[in-house]
């Protein structure tokens, strides 16, 4: 899943600005030139018996080092470390608030050392980074700052650097695919946006997050999250299939079932198409249901972004509900892609 369309050298002294996504089911990172993708998992790094370089290639940047020890993230650690080992961000829970910001910084030091690949001898590199927590947890927003700020040491297979963080945004999660629209690549108002009601939902793993913008103030009160997403379907998935074939399925079987609705055992095709259907009911439910408490016929928004590695499995009840909505292309990267907007905005107002 992890992906870097570029592998361009910084030029010493100059800023890098970052949009980071780290959701609880994916971490998105861009800049202008590069684009990484990986899952937000990651646990104690093991001994590989065998395969160590084949793993370096197909994984690269997905062991990390840091003052807590040696790690496996992203695929690497989804293919290697039992289920029951992997850690992962699961909602705002007790479990979170002792370790969230440290398991973000740790998925944030990762998604710069697969982004600036060959950066060693711990050459110094300049970040500004915009990133989003989910509409409901913005109260945490000074705390994240605080631990993605100042310098850290990168250490992963593929790169060791100082990544000196200058600067950092936070803003609703779902503001992302907001000013993906609202504003350009290189930071400037779009006039091809004429809409003065806008509304986005984000569809992530573990939380679904609206926001409504009423011509560039955000509606905190017509703005929520909910805390369900693509794992209530994953989930009952992954017991049915236990259930019905008496052993645990890999995660990247089970993702593959929910998208197809058809799971290969023992050679053969069987058609889930039906229960994947009743697995999905529950976040599609909990989607509509959210939109309803905040916007109910949605008669005054004029367009509804549909953003999220999600939205395509709830779109066409969305739709029939809310005729607005248009489903964003490439909707997993849309919050990243407005992160880098909003940070190439916010540096030509600086400059004024």
């Amino acid at each position: 899943m992890s992906k870097s369309k570029s592998n361009s050298h910084p030029q010493p002294g100059s800023v890098i600005t970052l949009g980071l996504d780290i959701g609880y089911g994916v971490v998105k990172a861009i800049t202008d030139t590069q684009a990484v993708v990986f899952p937000s998992v990651m646990g104690h790094a093991r001994e590989l018996k065998f395969g160590q370089e084949s793993m370096h290639t197909k994984y690269p940047g997905d062991q990390i080092t840091d003052e807590q020890g040696m790690w496996f993230v992203g695929d690497l650690a989804l293919s290697q470390i039992p289920q029951g080992e992997l850690l992962r961000l699961r909602g705002r829970t007790a479990n979170e608030k002792t370790m969230g910001n440290a398991f973000r910084l740790r998925l944030a030091k990762a998604a710069i050392g697969k982004l600036l690949p060959n950066i060693w001898n711990r050459e110094p590199v300049h970040l500004r980074i915009a990133t989003g927590l989910p509409t409901d947890h913005m109260p945490d927003a000074d705390e994240l700052k605080t631990a993605l700020l100042g310098q850290h040491l990168i250490q992963t297979d593929c790169a060791e650097l100082i990544a000196n963080v200058v600067e950092v945004m936070v803003m609703p999660q779902p503001y992302g695919t907001l000013y993906a629209h609202l504003l350009t690549d290189s930071g400037e108002i779009n006039a091809r946006h004429t809409y003065m009601r806008t509304g986005v939902v984000d569809v992530g793993t573990y939380t679904v997050d609206i926001a409504l913008d009423e011509d560039g103030e955000f509606k905190d009160a017509e703005s929520g999250s909910v805390e369900s997403g693509v794992f209530t379907a994953q989930e009952r998935i992954a017991t049915l299939l236990e259930r019905d074939h008496r052993q645990k399925i890999p995660f990247s079987i089970i993702e593959r079932v929910m998208r197809t609705g058809v799971f290969l055992a023992n050679g053969k095709s069987l058609d889930y198409s039906a229960e994947v259907e009743d697995a999905l009911s529950p976040l599609r439910s909990a989607t509509l249901n959210l939109l309803s408490e905040r916007w109910k016929r949605g008669t005054t928004v004029e367009v509804i972004y549909l953003s999220g590695g999600g939205a395509e499995l709830v779109y066409e009840q969305v739709a029939v509900a809310y005729p607005q909505t248009q489903l964003v292309k490439n909707a997993q990267l849309a919050n990243a892609r407005g992160y880098l907007n909003y940070a190439h905005f916010a540096a030509r107002q600086e400059a004024i």
